[in-house]
């Protein structure tokens, strides 16, 4: 895309899902990215580590990113930082203490630290940018630091809201900042990129002060061990936790590798305030404390196959066993997909004699996303002149495009837009859809260090999910590719049972047959010898066990 004079805005990820977010602010070319975030995969993305957003739009243009601006330490926000910063030739990066240690952590895991240029900013603080100023102003969300980014642009100001919901009596940090939103409102701002995770919701989201006593209240009556399963990446919740703890007298063991890295950034930071050895790594000494002084805080809220909660479970934790009247506490609600997962590690928790207490129960949980009324509440602050929901699956945006409407807001000044999407302002502050559209393609990380368009991979894996794998290995003269005896079948998750020395038979028969035809044509190229393979394979497999397995055909010249 040709960089001009004027304001375009572009998502590059967080327009179609949860997750993967990324946001660019195009100021007469120069460019302002807001979030490197990953998406965690869907069921159906066999073996995928996680997501990252498509860049490839930004190719060639490294040198006008002036700057990345963080909102949060969630890993849907920074957590492709490693990958897409030496992409992205290490422009300066710049958000909050708290989220810029987190940054800095997922730097440090890969060596790439010394390289960039991680820059932290208080909340108010205007910081000048080429042609514009960021100000970072508090929000609460369910991690401490958490920011709506105001980007000052010559032409007009845009608010970009990051997660958010209003909380009116959060614990361990201060409200979000209503005075400078609304002061920012009476300013004029032209656009307002908001969360729409819970646009579909009703009312208000509940506080973390209500989560806050039903913890107290089943700490305070637990007569044995307490064992407590959320997110690592919930400071907010894990400070309550670790209050209740220090009130009850209970010592706190972490079991996790990032419960353990969250809790050590936020300790050494001061987010997290304790008294020196009231929290440990899990241990064999624990065991010697009476079971009424022992509070466990462990991963696996999500039924994760091997995080804490799930080995506790199965009985495989190298050192936590379930006890008999173990109170077992989920503060999470298991996310879309996950719930078959959850509830096998709450049966196997059940069975090993554990009191489970779970959100569905008690309120144990509450989101970090605003409902209805807190994103009405931001555009009656706000006031801008365009509506721009983001961060969420579709029916999630259009819910908020319609809250938008109801506040009177007309259809050109809501903009739906999806990942790739241009939106162009003109001098009077309009704004119209390009008809250019950037390239958005799945990119995936895949073990470590491999990334890829993921699309080929994806389709692949399904396949053999489906209907198992089938090679096929020729031998062949080089100079006249004619065979050497028949070809070897090698199957796997396809053929079983007395059928099988039949099916093989055939499908040899079937391979040499299309191999032989295609040569005698005349065509020598290994790979279309191949294609025509393949095709003869997939039609025989369709026909006889309607079944679409993966076809690998391979030639060894002799």
């Amino acid at each position: 895309m040709n960089a001009g004079k004027g304001l375009r805005l572009y998502p590059l990820g967080g327009f179609e899902q949860v997750g993967r977010n990324c946001f660019v602010i195009d100021v007469d070319g120069d460019l302002y990215i807001i979030d490197l975030g990953l998406q965690f995969p869907d069921e159906d993305m066999l073996g995928i580590d996680y997501l990252i957003p498509d860049l490839s739009a930004l190719r060639g243009r490294e040198s006008r990113i002036k700057a990345i601006l963080f909102t949060h330490g969630h890993l849907d926000h920074i957590g492709a930082v490693q990958h897409l910063l030496p992409q992205l030739h290490f422009p300066p990066c710049y958000g909050t203490r708290l989220t810029m240690a987190f940054v800095k952590k997922r730097l440090d895991e890969e060596g790439l630290t010394g390289k960039a240029r991680l820059h932290s900013v208080n909340f108010r603080e205007k910081v000048r940018l080429g042609k514009i100023e960021a100000e970072f102003l508090r929000v609460t969300h369910s991690i401490p630091d958490s920011a709506a980014v105001a980007v000052h642009t010559p032409y007009g100001r845009i608010v970009h809201t990051g997660d958010f919901k209003f909380d009116m009596t959060p614990t361990n940090e201060p409200p979000a900042d209503f005075a400078r939103l609304a002061e920012l409102g009476d300013e004029g701002v032209l656009a307002i990129i908001a969360d729409s995770t819970n646009a579909t919701r009703p009312g208000h989201s509940k506080s973390e002060r209500e989560i806050s006593e039903t913890l107290f209240g089943l700490i305070r009556d637990a007569k044995g061990r307490v064992i407590i399963s959320t997110f690592s990446s919930l400071l907010n919740r894990i400070a309550q936790v670790v209050d209740h703890a220090k009130t009850f007298n209970r010592k706190v063991f972490i079991s996790g590798r990032s419960m353990e890295t969250n809790i050590e950034i936020a300790e050494n930071l001061g987010y997290l305030k304790t008294p020196r050895g009231l929290i440990r790594k899990v241990n064999p000494a624990m065991d010697r404390l009476p079971d009424n002084e022992i509070l466990i805080i462990t991963t696996g809220s999500q039924g994760e196959e091997m995080a804490g909660l799930a080995r506790i479970g199965l009985g495989t934790h190298r050192h936590i066993a379930v006890k008999k009247g173990d109170t077992v506490i989920l503060s999470s609600n298991p996310i879309l997909g996950n719930e078959r997962a959850v509830a096998k590690v709450i049966n196997n928790l059940d069975l090993q004699g554990a009191i489970v207490k779970t959100n569905a129960e008690l309120a144990l949980h509450t989101t970090g996303h605003g409902y209805q009324q807190d994103l009405l509440l931001m555009h009656r602050l706000v006031r801008a002149r365009h509506v721009i929901p983001e961060h969420g699956e579709p029916h999630m945006r259009v819910a908020h495009a319609g809250l938008a409407k109801s506040l009177g807001y007309p259809d050109n000044q809501t903009h739906l837009m999806i990942n790739g999407d241009i939106l162009e302002f003109d001098d009077k502050g309009d704004a119209r859809r390009s008809k250019t559209k950037l390239p958005f393609r799945d990119v995936i990380i895949d073990g470590r260090g491999s990334a890829g368009e993921g699309e080929r991979t994806l389709l692949d894996r399904k396949l053999m999910s489906n209907a198992g794998a089938i090679i096929v290995v020729f031998k062949a003269y080089a100079e006249s590719k004619r065979l050497v005896g028949n070809p070897e079948v090698i199957s796997r998750g396809l053929l079983y049972g007395s059928e099988q020395a039949q099916i093989t038979k055939e499908i040899v028969d079937a391979a040499r047959r299309a191999y032989d035809e295609e040569l005698n044509r005349g065509e020598k190229d290994r790979k279309a010898l191949k294609r025509a393979v393949t095709g003869a394979l997939f039609r025989y497999f369709d026909r006889k066990l309607d079944r679409e397995p993966m076809v690998i055909p391979f030639v060894v010249e002799v």
